[in-house]
């Protein structure tokens, strides 16, 4: 059986490396078609969806999401 010392500092040095996780997400935006009340109209899409992706995140995760702009004028994303 480990000696409570070994064990205390077992666990100082996996939580000394503990780290948030990194999620990475890659869009690409676009111009298609989209009916969102049945009538068809050109919409921004990113990866061919609208409404966009979801994102599947928790609290404390660091998101990195690479925006390819492929629309002939800027394109602002807040949230």
């Amino acid at each position: 059986m480990p000696s409570p010392a070994a064990l205390c500092v077992f666990l100082l040095l996996a939580a000394a490396r503990a780290e948030d996780p990194y999620r990475f997400y890659t869009w690409n935006v676009t111009f298609g078609d989209v009916y969102p009340l049945g009538v068809k109209q050109q919409g921004i899409l990113i990866n061919g969806q609208f409404p966009g992706p979801q994102i599947d995140a928790v609290t404390n995760d660091n998101i990195v999401i690479n925006v390819f702009n492929n629309l002939p004028a800027p394109f602002l994303l807040s949230w």
